[in-house]
């Protein structure tokens, strides 16, 4: 892909939340305002609200289509695929951020089957199939996969103490498996000229946790925005990266 090619970069979730502050952070670069950006969302409706207001109250004016995109429906995963072969017959960046967390409380462990599977299959099997339907474009472009973690993901934060114990320790499990499976993804032959990354955002102040979080959206997307900007292999593949306060420098987190 020529230097002077604009990129194509597609992020799920991303109607609200850190989705839609990594959009917001990317299409206000200077080296990525003139990308087109596909807007994952799970509606419709919801996609057109979020560019409205990238538009009005960020000042964005790159070019942003919404995707309706389903993460959990295989019929909506290839509707999406479909739909971005028929645009750009290529993908240069594809950010897996569509997450979901729960807390079994039920008496008598009635509903922990039901919220391991939920939790599992949005952060884990549906990310597995996101990648798998979409190589073949990012293979085209010799692009990059930045999957959205968590630092509760990190079993050397988590025995070491570095971290209290978290809320929903299917979310903390479920990210470790995302972790594992970004790995031994990249590490397949046929993926070896797509660069894979694993990212934590960090405690971010959004819907998902109720707002509770201690840090500003774009803070945490810096992350994001540093992994697209870089140059290529300046990173090490497959690592497991954050960025603390306002700087743009990654760190790696232990596994």
């Amino acid at each position: 892909m020529s230097s002077s090619t604009p990129l194509v970069i597609l992020c799920t979730g991303a109607s609200r939340g850190i989705g839609f502050a990594i959009i917001q952070a990317l299409a206000s670069h200077p080296r990525t305002a003139g990308a087109s950006f596909l807007l994952g969302c799970r509606s419709a409706d919801k996609g057109k609200t979020a560019i409205d207001e990238l538009r009005a109250s960020k000042g964005i004016t790159s070019s942003i289509e919404p995707v309706v995109l389903d993460v959990t429906s295989d019929e909506s995963i290839r509707g999406a695929l479909e739909l971005v072969q028929r645009l750009y017959g290529r993908l240069d960046v594809l950010i897996n951020n569509a997450g979901y967390a729960a807390i079994p409380s039920a008496s008598e462990y009635s509903d922990w089957r039901d919220i391991y599977a939920k939790v599992y299959e949005t952060n884990v099997t549906s990310v597995a199939l996101m990648m798998q339907n979409f190589l073949p474009l990012l293979r085209k472009s010799t692009g990059t996969i930045i999957n959205i973690s968590s630092a509760r993901g990190s079993a050397g934060l988590a025995s070491g103490g570095a971290l209290p114990p978290t809320v929903s320790v299917p979310y903390s499990v479920s990210k470790a498996a995302l972790n594992m499976l970004t790995i031994e993804t990249s590490r397949q032959v046929e993926n070896q000229n797509v660069e894979f990354q694993l990212v934590s955002p960090g405690h971010c102040k959004t819907a998902f946790n109720g707002y509770r979080g201690t840090r500003d959206p774009l803070e945490g997307a810096n992350v994001v925005v540093e992994l697209v900007v870089a140059r290529k292999s300046k990173y090490k593949n497959a690592g497991f990266w954050e960025t603390r306060g306002a700087s743009m420098d990654l760190v790696e987190i232990p596994w």
